[in-house]
């Protein structure tokens, strides 16, 4: 069998294998094992990003020792370095390029197969020195560089022809479509994965939509029918609690529209928050004059100093925020316990701190609580939306939320914002 015919054959095998391939690392590995078998080199090393626009990193070390690979996987090579380390002088064929050892270039991602001395001389015009090197292009039909296949220690010893360096040149190119499709089709893959991941959510949030109106709307639907057929035989104590059940139910739905709005538009990037110098105290005051509407059986504690800076945000959100936190503390709480709330500077933040008693919050449930309907153990009047929305909010205006826990006694959150500068 000829070169040509065996070339071609290997071109036939590597090309089935990487369009057969699931993932891109699976196709490199092919072409770096095709290119040791075909060319006879015992180092091949493979440098590739995923995408046009990411990084390329070191992605295949072939023949190198488990501690190197150890050390030099992953690296991050950068695309302009690579570009200008491929200049035009040591250009062969396009995509082609030779680096011999009398005109080396240092190069910190250089990958070395031996450990001798770079001076020493060439022994023989065509003998291979170790410090030469040959890098092979890998592009697609637009000639956008995806990697670069860089190769050492062939193993007769020799230089490579003219004609051998064609032929690889021509192999990098085939390869190189051929992983361009590979990585198509991959992206494909995950577009869909995604628009099926999101009708998934979309379908699994209009039923927890429809879940949380059900309830107060089958209040106000059954206190509406017993004022309705009944209203001259109820008494005027019953007639009150039917409508105090009818105001506190379409407060909870226009409570639940409003965040599954503000959840709308946080997700999809177009919330615009005003960026005011707030005064945290007014902050407090506002807060804990809806709570004590809401809920005025239940006791609350401020501790705030006299001097106190101003914050910066969006005085709504940040009231919004507040009420969330002291919500949740009437909900997991005794109710014949009471709520404090703090404010005290830290650094170049205001702090904002609730603290109630109750069952605790464990650590493990830390990273769930924060994300969206994290809920912790069910409780009627909760969405799982109060914490996910918050963070949201405290983080665009700069800040951030968290909260300290010990099962069965105190739990306390807090948020802190930006103090104002020169306000």
């Amino acid at each position: 069998m000829s070169e040509g015919e065996a070339l071609f054959d290997a071109l036939l095998d590597v090309t089935e294998s990487i369009l057969g391939a699931e993932q891109s690392q699976d196709a490199l590995e092919a072409i770096a094992n095709a290119v040791s078998r075909v060319f006879h080199f015992r180092y091949v090393s493979i440098v590739a990003a995923e995408s046009p626009d990411s990084d390329m990193k070191r992605r295949i070390m072939l023949g190198w020792s488990d501690e190197t690979k150890q050390r030099r996987l992953g690296e991050i090579v950068s695309r302009s370095a690579t570009r200008e380390f491929l200049s035009a002088e040591f250009e062969v064929y396009p995509h082609c390029y030779y680096f011999p050892a009398e005109r080396f270039v240092e190069w910190r991602h250089a990958l070395y197969s031996d450990e001798g001395d770079g001076h020493i001389g060439r022994s023989a015009p065509n003998a291979w020195h170790e410090r030469d090197s040959i890098a092979l292009v890998l592009a697609d039909a637009s000639d956008t560089m995806l990697g670069y296949i860089s190769i050492d220690a062939p193993e007769d010893g020799r230089v490579p022809d003219k004609a051998t360096l064609m032929r690889m040149r021509v192999f990098a190119d085939l390869v190189g479509l051929a992983l361009a499709n590979v990585r198509a089709r991959v992206a494909e893959a995950a577009r869909r994965e995604l628009l099926e991941s999101r009708a998934r959510s979309q379908s699994e949030f209009l039923g927890i939509v429809a879940h949380e109106f059900r309830s107060p709307l089958a209040a106000i639907r059954g206190a509406g029918v017993l004022l309705e057929t009944n209203f001259d035989r109820l008494s005027e104590t019953r007639r009150r609690e039917l409508l105090q059940t009818i105001a506190a139910s379409t407060t909870r739905m226009s409570t639940l529209f409003d965040d599954f709005l503000l959840l709308s538009r946080v997700d999809a990037g177009s919330l615009a928050l005003q960026e005011e110098v707030v005064d945290a105290q007014l902050i407090v005051r506002e807060a804990l004059g809806r709570m004590r509407s809401e809920y005025p059986s239940r006791s609350f504690w401020v501790d705030c100093p006299d001097e106190l800076p101003n914050v910066r945000g969006d005085e709504t959100r940040i009231v919004q925020v507040l009420c969330n936190l002291l919500s949740n503390a009437v909900r997991y709480s005794p109710k014949d316990s009471k709520i404090s709330i703090t404010l005290q500077e830290v650094r170049s933040y205001v702090r904002f701190s609730v603290r109630n008693t109750g069952p605790g919050i464990p650590e493990t449930e830390r990273d769930r609580l924060f994300t969206l309907f994290g809920q912790i153990g069910k409780h009627p009047d909760g969405t799982g939306l109060g914490l996910y929305l918050s963070r949201q909010l405290v983080e665009l205006m700069g800040g951030q939320i968290d909260f300290e826990s010990t099962p069965n006694d105190a739990t306390t959150f807090w948020f802190s914002l930006p103090i104002a500068v020169n306000a």
